[in-house]
C-alpha cells in the first residue's frame, strides 16, 4: 500500500527517531520531483515542534523561495500525527565533517560554509526568531539533483526556536528578557550565556556558529569531554585568545566583540561577514572552488547545470540591512501592550516555547 499526502506519495524512509519519521516523497504529477516529509505523533512528549517549524518556514518564504532555507510545500494535521513536506536536502554538516580525514575542514571550505550559515541565521533573526540550537547537524547541503541548491547550506530544525521580537502595525517590539532562562541548545556549541542560564539573543546564535567553525578548523578543547561539569569548566574558563590561537587571525576579534553585546543588541553581521571575506581573500578562495567532500567532476557538472548565482556571493547589502531595528530593551509599558495583543493570535501557544 502506498500512502498519499496531497499530491505526494511516499517512496522511502530517510530517518527516524524519538522526534518522529522523515520520508522521501515524490510528486505524483511530476515524476522525478522529490521532497521530504517530516511527521510527528500528536502525543509526542513536550508537544509537536512541527507547528512552529511550519510557521517559521512560511514566514521565511513569505516573499518567495528564500535562499538557505527549506521551502514548505504542504502541511496538515491528522488525528494521530501532523506532518510537513519540505525541500529535499542532502547531507548535514556533521555527517560531512565526519566523512573527512581527521574530521578537519580546509579554510577554503569552512570560510564559504560560514558565510552561508551566517546568512541563514540572519534570515531567521530578521523575522523575529532565535534558533537556539545552532550546530553542524542543523545545517545541510542541498540535494545533488538540484544544481541551484546542491552547493548551498540550508538551516534546519526550528524546534527550539524562540521569538525575541514581535511586529505590530509595522513596528517591531523587543520581548523583555527573563531574569533566568532554562537551558536550551547543545552543550558543545551553546554560548557561555546559555551555561549561565541567561536569556539568549541574536549574539548567541552567532557565537555557536563561531564554535562550529573552530571545531571544523582545528577542534574544540571540550569536544571530547562527556562530563557536563568538566565541559562547562573548560568552556567557561578558556580565554578567547587561547581558543582562537590556531584560527585565522582575521577571525580573532569576533568573540571579544560578541562579549560586548546584550541579549537585546543586534550583532554587526556586516562586520562578521567582512572577517570571512578577509580570510577568503588572503588565501585566494573562490566561491566556485571545490568543497572538501566533492570531486572535481561533481563540481563541474553542478556548475554547468546551475541556473543562477547563489545570493550569499553578493551579500554585503543583506548583511547591512536591519528590518527589525531593535538594539535595546523595550520601553517600559510597550512590551505589556504587545503581550496583551499576542494571546489573541492563533499562533500564541507555539510562538512562546519555554
Amino acid at each position: 500500500m502506498q500512502f498519499r499526502f496531497g499530491k505526494w506519495r511516499i517512496r522511502d524512509k530517510l530517518d527516524e527517531g524519538g522526534f518522529g519519521h522523515v520520508y522521501l516523497v515524490e510528486d505524483v504529477n511530476k515524476r522525478g520531483e522529490y521532497a521530504a516529509l517530516k511527521a510527528e505523533p500528536n502525543d509526542i512528549s513536550g508537544g509537536s515542534a512541527i507547528k512552529l517549524e511550519v510557521l517559521i518556514a512560511r514566514f521565511l518564504n513569505r516573499n518567495g523561495d528564500a535562499p538557505h532555507v527549506m521551502q514548505l510545500y504542504h502541511s496538515a494535521k491528522h488525528r494521530k500525527f501532523c506532518y510537513m513536506i519540505v525541500t529535499l536536502l542532502g547531507e548535514n554538516l556533521r555527517t560531512l565533517k565526519e566523512s573527512l580525514r581527521d574530521g578537519v575542514m580546509s579554510v577554503s571550505t569552512w570560510s564559504r560554509i560560514g558565510i552561508q550559515c551566517l546568512y541563514a541565521i540572519k534570515l531567521l533573526h530578521d523575522i523575529g526568531f532565535l534558533h537556539r540550537d545552532i550546530k553542524p547537524a542543523n545545517f545541510a547541503m542541498g540535494d545533488q539533483r538540484d544544481a541551484d541548491r546542491a552547493r548551498c547550506v540550508h538551516i534546519l530544525d526550528f524546534g527550539l526556536a524562540r521569538i525575541y521580537a514581535y511586529e505590530r502595525d509595522g513596528i517591531w517590539i523587543a520581548r523583555r528578557a527573563r531574569a533566568s532562562a532554562h537551558f536550551r541548545g547543545t552543550l558543545r556549541y551553546c554560548s557561555p550565556s546559555v551555561h549561565e542560564r541567561k536569556e539568549q539573543g541574536r549574539k548567541d546564535d552567532v557565537w555557536s556558529l563561531i564554535y562550529i567553525l573552530v571545531e571544523f578548523h582545528c577542534g574544540l578543547p571540550w569536544q571530547k569531554e562527556r562530563n557536563i561539569q568538566k565541559l562547562e569548566r573548560i568552556k567557561l574558563g578558556i580565554s578567547d585568545a587561547e581558543l582562537m590561537k590556531n584560527f585565522p587571525e582575521e577571525m580573532h576579534d569576533i568573540l571579544p566583540y560578541l562579549r560586548t553585546l546584550t541579549c537585546y543588541n543586534r550583532p554587526d553581521y556586516a562586520k562578521i561577514h567582512r572577517c570571512f571575506l578577509n580570510v577568503m581573500r588572503k588565501l585566494n578562495v573562490k566561491y566556485d572552488d571545490r568543497y572538501d567532500w566533492e570531486t572535481p567532476m561533481q563540481v563541474e557538472k553542478l556548475l554547468e547545470k546551475r541556473t543562477k548565482r547563489p545570493a550569499y556571493e553578493n551579500a554585503e547589502e543583506f548583511f547591512r540591512s536591519d528590518p527589525i531595528k531593535i538594539d535595546a530593551p523595550p520601553p517600559i509599558g510597550q512590551d505589556i501592550i504587545a503581550r496583551a495583543w499576542l494571546p489573541h493570535s492563533i499562533f500564541f501557544h507555539f510562538l512562546f516555547p519555554q
